[in-house]
């Protein structure tokens, strides 16, 4: 499309050593305007992609990687052995035995609905919770005890320097009868500690022994909720189903980390694409200076022009003259935008310089070769458009 004369001419226009003129300011000052807009969009985008990496790590910290619940019904039975067999499988790291129900914590002062977790001892939470932990530590005994996010202690007034219980009720699955008056199972726990994490969670969760909620649910001994899975990384989802529809007796559904929060991903992958937008506005502005370098360029240079076509060149070249020399600014900018960008994520990365306001936390960059490939395409693009564009409504204006 280009030949060497179109390109070599656009190439001199761009790299003149002259800078007297007022044409040539405003190119660099074009340049410069969009080395600054594709750094400020990868450096956005990496922040952006850093904090939701940051935040996934906390808020997934709770969520397995699967996890397996009956396709009907909320309960399942399955025996130890089939357990076994799911912990054999290479690459599965902590299967464990999981119940959930919704009961409501009470003390004298306070009330709240909450979920209750119980899990086993070979749970991956049996650590992760003491990381988390506020006041208290959790140690995972099968001792009727329990232990309450931040947001569910403030509503239940909880002072853990005192002596500290709380009642657990929910609808008694057994039934009304003599022996059973009540429609509600009630089991005290005694407060072993509160975690601290996201308010969601924290608002909703509390966390027993396996044994202590199917005490308080009345539930068979072989009766579960679901089969939580921690998987490495070779696991895909379609790899554990095969494997698990040769083990379990059972018709389950199985569900990955993301169909377990499909809002928060969605929410995530909303603003990203938002703040995108966003900015790709802030580079098509800046690509105006190139409008306007190209335009008092092809006024400037109309001379010269004429001079070609006597030489014997085609008025049809001019224009893909400056749509080269559009384009090697939008290339160039662009390129030199990504590598000081990337630059100053490395270096927030490794020696943190920048952090969250009121807090002694460094602001979380994740550099990936995706955002900096869309940057580079993106602004490259977009100044190659905007270089077309001015070109076609400028050549027979200025060149006829």
């Amino acid at each position: 499309m280009f030949n060497s004369f179109i390109f070599k001419i656009a190439r001199r226009y761009f790299f003149a050593r002259s800078s007297k003129t007022i044409v040539n300011r405003i190119n660099r000052f074009a340049f410069i305007m969009i080395v600054v807009s594709a750094c400020s969009l990868l450096i956005v985008l990496s922040a952006f992609s850093g904090l939701k990496d940051f935040g996934l790590v906390y808020t997934n910290s709770f969520d397995p990687d699967f996890k397996v619940i009956p396709k009907v019904g909320k309960y399942f039975v399955l025996d130890s052995l089939a357990l076994e067999k799911v912990a054999a499988l290479s690459g599965v790291l902590h299967p464990s035995l999981v119940l959930e129900e919704k009961v409501l914590l009470s003390n004298p002062i306070n009330s709240a609905a909450i979920i209750l977790k119980g899990f086993d001892s070979n749970h991956f939470l049996n650590k992760q919770l003491n990381s988390l932990s506020l006041v208290g530590a959790y140690d995972g005994r099968d001792t009727e005890s329990i232990y309450l996010g931040a947001s569910i202690a403030s509503d239940l007034d909880v002072v853990l320097s005192e002596d500290f219980s709380v009642n657990a009720t929910l609808p008694s699955l057994r039934g009304l009868s003599l022996l059973n008056p009540s429609p509600f199972s009630n089991l005290s726990f005694e407060i072993q500690g509160i975690y601290q994490i996201s308010s969601d969670i924290e608002s909703q969760y509390a966390f027993t022994s396996l044994s202590s909620l199917r005490k308080l649910s009345s539930l068979s001994k072989n009766s579960f909720s679901a089969i939580e899975v921690v998987v490495g990384d070779k696991f895909s989802k379609e790899t554990l189903s095969a494997e698990l529809d040769k083990i379990l007796p059972i018709d389950y559904t199985l569900l990955s980390k993301q169909e377990l929060n499909p809002a928060l991903y969605k929410m995530l992958n909303t603003e990203n694409f938002a703040v995108y937008l966003i900015f790709c506005l802030v580079v098509i502005i800046a690509v105006f200076n190139l409008v306007g370098s190209l335009t008092i360029m092809m006024v400037e240079k109309s001379s010269d022009l004429k001079i070609l076509n006597a030489l014997g060149a085609q008025k049809k070249s001019f224009s893909k003259i400056f749509l080269s020399l559009g384009s090697i600014v939008s290339f160039f900018g662009s390129l030199v935008g990504c590598f000081f960008g990337s630059v100053f994520i490395i270096a927030q990365a490794s020696n943190p310089f920048v952090y969250v306001p009121g807090t002694n936390l460094p602001y979380p960059v994740l550099l990936s070769l995706q955002n900096v490939l869309i940057v580079f395409f993106t602004v490259s693009l977009i100044g190659f458009f905007a270089s077309f564009w001015t070109t076609r409504s400028l050549d027979r204006r200025f060149l006829n």
